[in-house]
């Protein structure tokens, strides 16, 4: 795919939305919810209706963050691959497409943010532009009195704070509140999440996120993170969650990434824990969660390669549903 025209803006995904609507509506339902600043915040739910819902093993994608645009880019092209047969490029898909839309129903949210996305300078981050310090100011925003990166919060208010940037990773939720969309369960994510797992009874849940992997001596370009909830599952769960993520390991080393080969739960300190726990918790203790992590903003890793990436995590996920 040629990276100038990555469909990471929300009127690119708009357009490409309404185009599959139009020739695909067969197979393609579409749901949205509607930001502050009127960007469509998308869950796309591909399968093929002829077979009954209930016969069905499911799975839910997001892509929560707003400056971490190659899970976009690989839901889209997925999505794509299922009701064309071809990646956004044109290639021809390798899927076995007519058997996953027969046997899976897959939904995703390639953008919980898109009103984010748009204040992003560039449609994607490849380390050739911006050093990882101005690549944060740009997610996190500027504080006014340090001049540095702003602080990571749920939930902020311009009412009593007065960042000289806002960072794109916080969502607007009206006139003056902004919440970082996977840490409050007011954003626009959570509200899809929340009600898709009401409408459908998900077998799998995959958070697809970006990271920089700064001064890694093990040069490594990816990995998988485990619920943060995950050592107090129950043993079927955790076994569950451990081969899935090995499995796409080994599905990344195929392709010539260099995975972390280890996978755990971060050690997130208070407050981001209850947070997380309070946001995921619920979904976390009985449907099956794990979450990549792709490089970001660092020429070892370019944005062909990000999508790579994000595609094959995604392909793994699907076709194991298949087999399990």
């Amino acid at each position: 795919m040629d990276i100038g025209n990555w469909p990471a803006y929300p009127h690119q995904v708009d357009q490409l939305v309404a185009a599959w609507q139009r020739k695909y509506s067969r197979y393609l339902r579409v749901d949205s919810l509607t930001q502050y600043l009127r960007h469509k915040v998308y869950m796309l739910t591909v399968t093929d209706p002829s077979v009954p819902a209930r016969k069905k093993r499911k799975q839910m994608f997001t892509v929560p963050h707003a400056h971490e645009p190659a899970g976009t880019v690989g839901s889209l092209n997925f999505i794509h691959q299922l009701l064309t047969g071809r990646h956004l490029d044109g290639a021809k898909s390798t899927l076995d497409r007519k058997r996953i839309l027969k046997e899976t129903l897959v939904s995703f949210n390639p953008d919980s943010n898109p009103g984010g996305r748009m204040r992003a300078p560039v449609h994607f981050w490849d380390g050739s532009r911006y050093t990882n310090d101005e690549f944060w100011e740009w997610m996190r925003g500027i504080d006014p009195d340090s001049g540095e990166r702003f602080k990571r919060v749920a939930r902020w208010s311009i009412r009593k704070e007065h960042p000289l940037r806002i960072g794109i990773v916080y969502e607007q939720l009206n006139s003056h509140e902004f919440v970082e969309p996977n840490r409050d369960r007011g954003s626009s994510l959570l509200r899809l999440v929340r009600k898709y797992c009401r409408r459908w009874r998900y077998d799998q849940y995959l958070s697809l996120h970006q990271t920089e992997f700064q001064n890694r001596k093990d040069r490594a370009n990816a990995m998988i993170i485990l619920p943060v909830l995950h050592a107090e599952l129950p043993a079927k769960l955790q076994e569950y969650n451990e081969a899935w993520a090995w499995d796409i390991i080994h599905r990344w080393k195929s392709v010539g990434a260099r995975p972390i080969a280890e996978v755990k739960p971060l050690g997130y300190g208070e407050p981001h824990r209850s947070w997380f726990i309070q946001c995921w918790g619920p979904l976390q203790k009985k449907t099956p969660c794990i979450t990549v992590e792709i490089q970001n903003n660092n020429k070892r890793t370019p944005p062909e390669k990000q999508l790579l990436l994000a595609d094959t995590a995604i392909r793994e996920s699907v076709e194991r549903l298949l087999e399990v």
